[in-house]
C-alpha cells in the first residue's frame, strides 16, 4: 500500500501539465537562405489559440483559432479599417508521429525530445517538451505529439525553415484575448475575398 501511494505520488508530479501561456517564437532558414523575417507570439489555453503574426513582408495580423469547435478568425486592419475575418483556416488533418531516439535538445530552456511528423504536406521534425501539452498546437495537423512542441523544421518552397521558440512564459491568459474586438467590422472569408485577397494560403 506504502509503495502504491510514493508511485501514486510520484507519476502526479510528473504528469504533463496543460501549457497555458505565449510561445515567442522565431522563423528561421536552416541554409542561410535569405527568407522574411518573421516572428510571432502564440497564447494557448485550453483548445484555444491565438497568434499574433509580425512580418517585415506582410501587415501584423491575429488568427485565433478554437480547436474543439473548428472555428478559426483572423484579425488585421484594411485600409485604415479594423476587420474580423471567420473561416479563414481549417483545421488540418492529424499527421502521423513516430519518436526518434536522439540526445535531448535544450530549447528555450527545456529538454525536448526528437520526433518525426508525416502529414500530407511532406514530413517534418519536431522538438518537444514532455513537461506540457496543448491539444491547440499548429492547427491539429500536430496534436497527437506526445508533448508540447518547441521547435519545428519545416520543408518548404525548397528551403527548410526552423519555428523556434525563443521563450515561453506560464501565465493565465484571459478569455478575452479570443474574442473579437467591437471595434472590429466582422465578415465571411468569401466576403473577405472579395475584398481583397492578401493571404489566400490563409483561405484553404
Amino acid at each position: 500500500m506504502t509503495l502504491f501511494l510514493l508511485a501514486l505520488v510520484w507519476f502526479q508530479g510528473h504528469a504533463q501539465q496543460a501549457f497555458e501561456g505565449t510561445l515567442f517564437i522565431e522563423v528561421l532558414s536552416a541554409d542561410s537562405s535569405e527568407i522574411p523575417k518573421m516572428d510571432f507570439e502564440v497564447k494557448l489555453k485550453g483548445s484555444m489559440a491565438r497568434m499574433n503574426i509580425h512580418s517585415e513582408n506582410l501587415e501584423d495580423y491575429s488568427l485565433i483559432v478554437n480547436y474543439e469547435t473548428g472555428e478559426s478568425i483572423m484579425l488585421k486592419t484594411h485600409n485604415g479599417e479594423k476587420i474580423a475575418v471567420r473561416g479563414t483556416k481549417s483545421l488540418a488533418e492529424v499527421g502521423t508521429f513516430s519518436p526518434e531516439n536522439a540526445k535531448l535538445k535544450k530549447v528555450a530552456g527545456y529538454n525536448c525530445r526528437k520526433g518525426k511528423m508525416t502529414t500530407n504536406d511532406g514530413s517534418s521534425v519536431v522538438y518537444y517538451s514532455t513537461a506540457f501539452n496543448s491539444s491547440a498546437q499548429f492547427f491539429g495537423a500536430y496534436s497527437n505529439v506526445p508533448g508540447l512542441i518547441l521547435e519545428l523544421h519545416l520543408l518548404k518552397n525548397g528551403n527548410e525553415q526552423i519555428i523556434r521558440t525563443k521563450k515561453l512564459s506560464k501565465r493565465k491568459v484571459k478569455d478575452e484575448e479570443f474574442l473579437v474586438p467591437s471595434e472590429y467590422r466582422e465578415m465571411s472569408s468569401s466576403e473577405y475575398l472579395l475584398l481583397l485577397p492578401l493571404f489566400p494560403e490563409l483561405l484553404q
